[in-house]
């Protein structure tokens, strides 16, 4: 449960795209003058979900609806699931849509035209072209009319770093400029960018899963931890309000391998278990199973942070309790000169527990259950 919580906005951000890509077709066209991209999904029962943005504004307007007897769709802006109202009324036309569009605060009607989006017709966007293009055209549409706005540079660890912010979204990520080899930097460039983008999409995403009731939210800190000829460490933290029960929060933190490009595991800086140091995982990431976690990790994290910070370990008493090993099994991390940040995850009754500021681990402790990069630590 803890490790459903901890990842329970982005897995509602890829099930709301999974679904999209499923069974929605994506249009472009115009409502009155202005240009807009539609994506529907029409079900067998003739229900209706769908989304649209205007591309001088991309935010999602929520969709929902029925088609009719003549075949005709019969759409609402932005509604609860419990209300309905109409506010398109669309009529197939070739392989696309026309009708009329009437919100509650328009005057008159204006007219809609759809037609199948042209995806080859857009202006490509690095770096994800071909992923998006091809497997969520609504998405490429709305990312290849952003541009990324660059902003203040910043001295860290001995580069300079360039922040670049794509401005609706207001997602911020860096660019390192000096103090690696030209083929490394370019490398972890392009990497820095493809998270961006998908930052500014789950951005986009999120407020667009709140879009029905009035609000979202999505708020970002990005914070560079550790940086050297081999590896980058960066805090990724999010605030976000998608229309759920409550607003959440959540660490998802950037670590990298900068001579490969590929994303570290725990184990390649903190390894307690035998044999090379490598767990199974699927082509996802995700686990076959975690007795590793559960029966290794967990219990030497009580027992280690016990020993290194023994008053914060004390089970406090609005249920923070740091000895249960089930808080310590799904973990989220990064690090800095100063050693292995660890944070524990918690149920939602009590996520104000997680991020503690002091659940760190020296390098000097680390250095004794060295992972496969050991030798890349300060």
């Amino acid at each position: 449960m803890n490790r459903h919580t901890r990842w329970g906005f982005w897995m509602l951000v890829w099930l709301w795209a999974a679904c999209a890509q499923a069974v929605g077709q994506t249009y472009q066209g115009r409502i009155g003058t202005q240009p807009v991209v539609m994506e529907l999904a029409i079900g067998k029962d003739g229900q209706v979900q769908g989304r649209y943005f205007y591309r001088k504004y991309h935010a999602d307007i929520a969709l929902s609806g029925q088609r009719t007897q003549d075949g005709r769709l019969q759409l609402g802006e932005n509604l609860p699931y419990d209300r309905s109202r109409t506010d398109f009324t669309l009529q197939a036309q070739g392989q696309g849509w026309q009708g009329q569009w009437k919100g509650p605060k328009a005057r008159t009607a204006l007219p809609v035209v759809l037609v199948p989006l042209e995806v080859s017709a857009l202006r490509p966007f690095d770096p994800l072209v071909g992923a998006w293009k091809q497997q969520d055209p609504y998405t490429y549409a709305r990312l290849s009319g952003l541009v990324l706005r660059p902003g203040g540079r910043q001295s860290f660890a001995g580069h300079s770093l360039r922040w670049m912010e794509e401005p609706v979204s207001g997602v911020r990520m860096f660019r390192v400029e000096t103090g690696l080899s030209e083929d490394v930097q370019a490398r972890l460039n392009r990497l820095l960018a493809e998270r961006q983008w998908q930052e500014v999409q789950a951005a986009f995403d999120c407020r667009g899963g709140a879009a029905r009731y009035g609000g979202g939210e999505f708020e970002q800190t990005v914070t560079p931890g550790f940086l050297n000829a081999r590896l980058l460490s960066v805090s990724i933290f999010t605030s976000y309000d998608c229309g759920g029960a409550h607003p959440d929060f959540g660490d998802r933190p950037l670590n990298l391998d900068l001579a490969s490009g590929r994303e570290l595991q725990l184990e390649d800086l903190l390894w307690l278990g035998k044999g090379t140091p490598r767990l199974p995982r699927k082509p996802d990431g995700s686990r076959p199973e975690y007795r590793y976690e559960t029966e290794t990790l967990a219990p030497w994290l009580v027992r280690t942070m016990q020993r290194l910070h023994p008053h914060q370990m004390k089970a406090e008493p609005e249920g923070c309790d740091y000895t249960d090993p089930g808080v310590w099994q799904f973990v989220s991390w990064y690090f800095t000169p100063k050693g292995l940040y660890v944070g524990p995850s918690f149920a939602r009754v009590a996520r104000a527990c997680e991020y503690p500021d002091w659940s760190w681990l020296p390098w000097s402790v680390v250095k004794q259950h060295p992972g496969s990069l050991a030798t890349a630590l300060p």
